[in-house]
């Protein structure tokens, strides 16, 4: 995976010199050539900083007016099987005319999200965001989210998550020795296999990494920019609603002999389970595993530096952020504790091509996020705090953090990300009246985690390499295939949006 990461790197270099630059001339051959005058002439109700304006060529190509982007979209998942949805995008980014047209990515964006996969997962989200509302220095988000999985996973909390893979060895068709497993799903296999009761029938341990989650999560975010919208002052309010179910006990949803045989199998005791009851959820405050509805109530708090150009694909800029979530009972949470992240993004374009239509970008982004009480919604683990347009950060493993290996399947109280992306954008389009531009990003994602602050250590890290495809679809809208590969195996994601 690294030589082909080599390849492409050098590939790109020489697309790259390829090139032929473009004129000033031909930029003002452009369409929307007019734009690069009026925006001078268009006075702010406020100062923005000169660092907050797009670029040239984004302020050439962005779409006036209202416009509706999104695609269905079908995805096989290797823990969830195929799945069917899609994304639909409304925006408005009013005219030329508007000053706020060259420094924001949109004036207002609603984002409706759909998606069943077939083992039941059901995802339904709908996102506002609102920039300079009413032409004033502060924005509103929202977000409303349904979620419901059967197969949520549970990998081990703390240091001992990031061992191999090990479990009884069942392929004689009783527990043997303790085999240690390469490939995730070598594992995953061998939990399928089915061993006999006691008291006859079979019992089978497919669902030992899983159990059920379902979730309610209601989100309300005001902000107010100053020195010249670099800087972002956050707070809001979060009201969630969890519930989860354990799998020890019940049917399993497939179980085999090793002859390959279907059987029906009881599954027994999942790693929830056990850890649940021999201490170690308490050793970490963990609760809230209960079938019954719980609520979560949280203040949120962020302080942002941002000098991102266009923050769905940015081109230049760095953003740096604290934010810290706080749940208490007196404010009608059935939990008590604290949760805080930092992380630092750094966006460089190396070089230009082509009129600025073109070009190659890093971006880096590191972070580090705690979670302490002394009653923590253990779901609340699974997440990085953050209060930027990405969201939080699903820790460690999975499409946005460890996209090698995954979902959750590092997992403590003190968390360390590093995500590296080279960005090539390398032709751009139009068609039916819409942008489209095309690009590669090689990447590589490295972690770890802690079971406390004071435990923090340049050790252990796990990392894995990949290659994704992007397409920016009139801006604001960003596509995104990714495959990654790690010593457990490969996965692919698709999804809307740079993962930072």
């Amino acid at each position: 995976m690294k030589k082909i990461l080599t390849l492409l790197l050098l590939a790109i270099s020489l697309h790259v010199s390829a090139q032929t630059e473009m004129t000033t001339q031909q930029m003002l051959l452009h369409k929307n050539a007019d734009r690069l005058s009026i925006m001078d002439t268009l006075e702010l109700p406020f100062e923005i900083s000169a660092e907050k304006r797009l670029s040239k060529e984004d302020i050439l190509n962005k779409k006036e007016g209202f416009f509706v982007t999104g695609l269905p979209r079908f995805e096989f998942d290797p823990i969830r099987g195929f799945g069917v949805g899609g994304n639909v995008f409304f925006f408005q980014n009013k005219t030329k005319e508007d000053p706020f047209f060259y420094y924001t990515p949109y004036r207002y964006s609603i984002n409706s999200e759909l998606f069943v996969f077939e083992n039941g997962r059901i995802k339904a989200a709908i996102n506002l965001d609102v920039p300079y509302v009413f032409n004033t220095k502060w924005r509103l988000r929202a977000d409303a989210v349904f979620w419901e999985d059967p197969n949520a996973q549970y990998w081990g909390i703390g240091r001992e998550s990031l061992n191999r893979l090990t479990f009884a060895d069942k392929s004689g068709g009783t527990d043997g020795s303790l085999r240690r497993f390469n490939r995730v799903n070598d594992y995953e296999d061998n939990l399928r296999i089915a061993v006999p009761a006691a008291n006859g029938g079979f019992l089978t341990d497919t669902h030992f990494n899983q159990f059920i989650q379902r979730e309610k999560l209601f989100n309300f975010l005001g902000e107010r920019v100053e020195m010249g919208g670099k800087l972002r002052i956050m707070f809001g309010y979060e009201m969630l609603f969890t519930a989860f179910e354990d799998y020890t006990g019940k049917i399993a949803e497939e179980a085999f002999l090793p002859n390959g045989t279907a059987v029906e199998a009881v599954q027994r005791p999942t790693l929830a389970n056990i850890q649940k009851n021999d201490g170690t959820w308490d050793r970490f405050n963990l609760a809230g595993f209960s079938d019954r509805m719980q609520f979560t109530s949280m203040l949120a708090a962020a302080l942002i530096y941002d000098t991102r150009d266009l923050e769905p694909d940015p081109s230049k800029g760095v953003f740096l952020q604290y934010s810290h979530e706080y749940s208490a009972p007196w404010l009608g949470s059935d939990f008590n504790f604290n949760k805080f992240m930092v992380q630092g993004q750094f966006i460089h374009t190396f070089h230009r091509w082509k009129n600025d239509r073109n070009r190659l970008t890093f971006a880096g982004l590191a972070a580090f996020g705690h979670i302490f009480g002394p009653k923590i919604n253990f779901i609340e683990m699974w997440d990085l705090s953050s209060q930027a347009e990405a969201g939080g950060i699903l820790v460690l493993g999975g499409g946005r953090s460890l996209r090698g290996f995954r979902e959750a399947r590092f997992l403590a109280p003190t968390v360390g990300l590093v995500n590296l992306e080279m960005r090539a954008r390398l032709h751009d389009f139009n068609a039916f009246n819409q942008h489209f531009a095309l690009g590669i990003t090689p990447f590589y994602d490295f972690g770890t985690v802690w079971e406390g602050i004071r435990d923090v250590s340049l050790t252990e890290f796990r990392g894995a390499p990949g290659i994704g495809g992007r397409i920016a679809w009139n801006q604001s809208t960003i596509l995104r295939l990714d495959y990654a590969q790690s010593r457990e195996g490969g996965q692919f994601f698709f999804g809307f949006g740079h993962i930072f």
